[in-house]
């Protein structure tokens, strides 16, 4: 980890492990489509998700157990929010097969 930021984001948990482990959830969040709480421009200079996701939490915007989403919670989500682009999908290509 890189991150200028480092000593602030030890200080958030009891071990480096531990710290690794929640950047890494929050990186696949942020990968499957979870909102990020940073500006845009920030978001825009950085494609690396794992940086982001260490950027968020040095910001104090998100927080360990409390700002995270939820595993479980997110993946309800974005299962339904899936669910609804395929049906949209399947909407406009019966729509298109009618014209």
């Amino acid at each position: 980890m890189a991150e200028k930021d480092i000593d602030t984001l030890l200080s958030l948990t009891d071990s480096k492990y531990r710290l690794s482990v929640v950047i890494a959830k929050r990186a696949l969040q942020l990968k499957a489509g979870a909102p990020s709480v940073l500006p845009t421009d920030v978001r825009a200079r950085t494609q690396n998700l794992v940086t982001q996701a260490m950027r968020e939490l040095a910001t104090g915007k998100l927080l360990l157990g409390e700002n995270l989403i939820d595993d479980q919670r997110f993946q309800q989500d974005y299962h339904r929010q899936r669910q609804a682009q395929i049906q949209e999908q399947m909407r406009a290509e019966r729509e298109h097969e009618r014209e």
